[in-house]
């Protein structure tokens, strides 16, 4: 949020505008505007958190200058604010970790999410294949989707296309009723084939 302010107004001037934005701690760029400047007031001015002091009568350039030039630092700090936070982070999803290493999982987690391609991932057992893989269910735009985790190496071979691709009864021996299969139930989220090396 961004404001212009006179310095000398009728019931409060700039100055306690000022110390009033500093007090609530409200998120804001003041410009002050007045007829009565000085060096002295226009440091004073600055310290207590304007933006820009401008003398009257104003220039549109000069005005214009002014408010781009805040418009283009409240982007930037928004930005590095948004940079601070994702390089900064604890915990993310389901992982627990503030080390380095961790940093770049997570930041390779919020590259690939946003993407439709297909995700390999790869690590020994127990080193939280699922949980990447539902982090970046989570950060995608699949995340209202549903989340369908098969492991792959708990199902015999001759039953493995039934589990995916699902079958309709009397299919072969056991169909005894129609069954969706993970693919169909994963429609539009996520589909992950944990331990997919045992094929």
């Amino acid at each position: 949020m961004g404001s212009t302010s006179d310095l000398k107004l009728p019931d409060m001037d700039g100055e306690d505008i000022l110390d009033w934005i500093n007090e609530k701690q409200v998120p804001t760029s003041v410009v002050i505007a007045t007829a009565h400047g000085s060096v002295d007031t226009a440091v004073n001015l600055l310290q207590k958190g304007a933006k820009d002091f401008l003398e009257k009568p104003i220039q549109a350039d000069r005005l214009k200058t002014s408010i781009n030039l805040h418009l283009q630092q409240a982007k930037l700090e928004h930005l590095v604010e948004n940079i601070e936070a994702k390089f900064d982070r604890d915990r993310f999803h389901g992982f627990i970790g503030a080390c380095l290493p961790m940093q770049g999982v997570y930041k390779i987690i919020d590259s690939v999410a946003p993407t439709n391609a297909s995700v390999f991932i790869i690590g020994e057992s127990g080193t939280g294949k699922e949980v990447c893989a539902e982090a970046i269910h989570r950060e995608s735009k699949r995340r209202d989707k549903p989340f369908v985790a098969i492991n792959c190496g708990a199902i015999p071979k001759d039953l493995m296309e039934s589990e995916i691709f699902g079958h309709i009864k009397g299919a072969f021996t056991g169909a005894t009723t129609d069954r969706k299969g993970a693919a169909s139930q994963a429609d539009g989220g996520t589909l992950f084939l944990d331990e997919l090396c045992h094929y």
